[in-house]
């Protein structure tokens, strides 16, 4: 009955947000003709835009470490009550994040169960809205100051930037990097560092060696510096390399696929 409950208040507190605005253009996910395709193709479709303007592309993705685990609640119904959430959603929202405990178990031995303070419950169909409304502000936040594209998949960040050379690009990468950080401080929700990539798109133009250039420029994130991609960057399941030729995703859904057609042989002899 709960799972029930939660979904029919996620479809509510969905169609809310929409109304209001409440959700940037460059999010996806959980949200009605937004799929991952959507995504994926928005991010296609600036690049070539660029390329009409005999621009390149140059994008930095960045995923949030623990998520859904790391969420203030405090920040979340500030955000709904700025937001003009319906009152009774809020008051639902504060009491279902309320009063919870989490309890381990090991070998079927029950731990000691602890308060959970922050967080909302991974695998609950009202988790994904609520997380999208509490991250709402940070595209907009990055785009008011950046020339740049913001799109999101969950707790999956990209931003795209465009300009006539590589170092214009890298500029407004490392503007967005400096301002996604400082939000992400401020809400204690650190980007995990590992699953930091950059990958540029550009004709299929000029020498070899004129494009190993480019790619050797690097960005700096906080106290790293993130070189672009060399081979295929993957992003949200496809394959995309510098070109945008997607010969690297077919590549690897063939082999995929014949190895799934292999192992149904296989079986259909036995």
């Amino acid at each position: 009955m709960g799972k029930v409950v939660e979904k029919v208040v996620a479809e509510v507190v969905s169609e809310e947000a929409e109304w209001w605005g409440l959700l940037s253009d460059g999010l996806f996910g959980n949200r009605k003709g937004r799929s991952v395709i959507e995504a994926a193709a928005m991010m296609v479709d600036s690049a070539h835009a660029a390329w009409t303007d005999g621009n390149i592309t140059g994008v930095l993705l960045r995923d949030i470490k623990a998520a859904f685990p790391s969420l203030a609640k405090g920040r979340l119904v500030n955000r709904m009550k700025a937001k003009h959430i319906d009152g009774d959603h809020i008051r639902w929202t504060e009491s279902y994040l309320s009063e919870r405990t989490v309890e381990m178990i090991m070998e079927g031995n029950a731990m000691t169960r602890h308060p959970v303070e922050a967080g909302v419950p991974q695998g609950s169909p009202v988790s994904p809205i609520l997380f999208a409304i509490y991250t709402s502000g940070l595209i907009k936040l990055v785009e008011d100051y950046v020339s740049a594209e913001g799109h999101s998949f969950v707790d999956e960040l990209g931003w795209v930037a465009t300009g006539s050379n590589v170092n214009q690009v890298v500029t407004k990468l490392e503007q967005c990097a400096g301002i996604i950080i400082e939000w992400a401080s401020r809400r204690g929700q650190p980007f995990d560092t590992a699953k930091t990539d950059a990958a540029l798109f550009t004709r299929r133009r000029g020498h070899k060696q004129h494009l190993q250039l480019k790619l050797t420029a690097k960005i700096r994130v906080g106290d790293s510096f993130i070189q672009f991609n060399k081979e295929a960057t993957r992003r949200l399941g496809v394959w995309m390399d510098v070109h945008l030729t997607f010969k690297e995703h077919h590549n690897r859904w063939m082999k995929k696929a014949r190895a799934a057609e292999a192992r149904h042989l296989t079986l259909t002899k036995t």
